[in-house]
């Protein structure tokens, strides 16, 4: 035994012999003179605990844990912090269902708190099978678990999102509007994330896309994977017809748009996101497409798409591109560098910006033509 290891075991000793004095008396000592007593004899905190000048805030994780074990509210809330700060995983759920009872409003709130701002929806779950949680709680867990809810009006945790039954609102300063679609918590907060990036940067240029707040569609929503890609089906599809597009939030499968439905998924990015927009333009992808596209897209020479030519001879200033590798004929595009049409790491580039917004004002062109013709 080291020199060290032998004062430190008398300075416990002499600590120990204090509590079991006739009068003991703790005032005098330091405070870490009294952490190292409660930590080596846990019962001397009833003795200690008027004079221990000290906080549960401002505890040693070793003391807060012995106190704690001593069925102490105010030092199992202290634990129960750190163990969900600190990610613990094996104990924190059963700590959390015995300490639950014992925590006064207040604290129940703030754990509350930590716990949705963690996404440990699990633990909050586990809660409620043993303890009636407040209406809230309640709705936040049942749209964390896909099921019905029917208003998300005065839920402080839902506020951000709406109910396919509660009624919509586009804008009329966008020439696009988009519904965002999901079926639980988790969709919805994935969409409110792809929204909040885009308008930091909308694409291609602000005042074309608006996105509306992720729209809770529960069990009326469904989706698979089919070959690969994300696939999903809304039921009462109606009630959202005010919307130009929409985008629907898949668990698994790649993203991919079909018709006026954008399919995204889990790891979807805000790049992603804005290749999925150009196809609703009618880009197609500068990757090899499937053979079953490229059958009927690549047998015919022509301007497919408007970064896309399909044919022997390229227009000029067009370089090959890889989409009709798996083709009958060869396929071209408009710009010599790598685009985000081909690979979702890199930018959208300014070259593509423009072609995009020509497109678009061709669109808007046709579409005061139809309307005029219509009048």
């Amino acid at each position: 035994m080291t020199n060290k290891t032998r004062v430190k075991h008398l300075f416990i000793f002499v600590l120990i012999g204090l509590l079991f004095s006739s009068s003991p008396n703790y005032a005098h000592l330091s405070i870490a003179q009294k952490s190292a007593l409660v930590v080596a004899n846990p019962n001397s905190y009833f003795a200690i605990a008027p004079v221990l000048e000290m906080s549960p805030s401002q505890a040693s994780t070793q003391l807060v844990r012995v106190i704690a074990d001593l069925k102490q509210p105010s030092w199992e809330f202290e634990r129960l912090l750190r163990d969900l700060s600190a990610q613990e995983k094996n104990s924190t759920k059963l700590l959390l269902l015995d300490t639950w009872s014992r925590l006064n409003r207040q604290q129940r709130q703030q754990v509350s708190e930590q716990l949705i701002s963690l996404g440990r929806y699990h633990l909050l779950y586990a809660l409620s099978k043993r303890y009636a949680l407040n209406p809230e709680l309640t709705s936040l867990l049942a749209v964390w678990q896909g099921k019905s809810v029917t208003t998300f009006l005065n839920n402080p945790y839902l506020r951000q999102f709406h109910t396919l039954s509660e009624r919509q609102h586009s804008s009329a300063s966008c020439q696009f509007n988009l519904a965002l679609i999901a079926s639980d918590l988790d969709g919805l907060q994935r969409l409110q994330v792809l929204k909040h990036a885009y308008e930091q940067q909308p694409e291609p240029a602000k005042g074309v896309y608006c996105l509306s707040k992720p729209i809770y569609a529960a069990n009326k929503l469904s989706c698979k994977r089919r070959r690969g890609f994300a696939m999903c089906d809304l039921r009462h599809e109606q009630g959202l017809s005010e919307y130009d597009h929409l985008v629907l939030m898949a668990t698994e499968g790649l993203a991919n748009v079909s018709g006026k439905h954008m399919t995204l998924t889990a790891t979807s990015t805000y790049n992603t996101l804005i290749h999925e927009l150009m196809h609703f333009s009618g880009f197609e992808d500068e990757y090899p497409i499937p053979a079953q596209k490229a059958k009927w897209l690549c047998a015919t020479s022509g301007q497919k798409a408007p970064n896309l030519y399909v044919g022997d001879q390229a227009p000029s200033n067009w370089v090959p591109s890889r989409t009709c590798e798996l083709g009958k004929l060869s396929s071209y595009k408009p710009s010599n560098s790598h685009s985000l049409l081909e690979y979702q790491s890199i930018k959208l580039d300014e070259n593509y910006r423009k072609r995009w917004l020509a497109v678009l004002n061709s669109r808007r062109l046709e579409d005061k033509i139809a309307v005029n013709s219509a009048e």
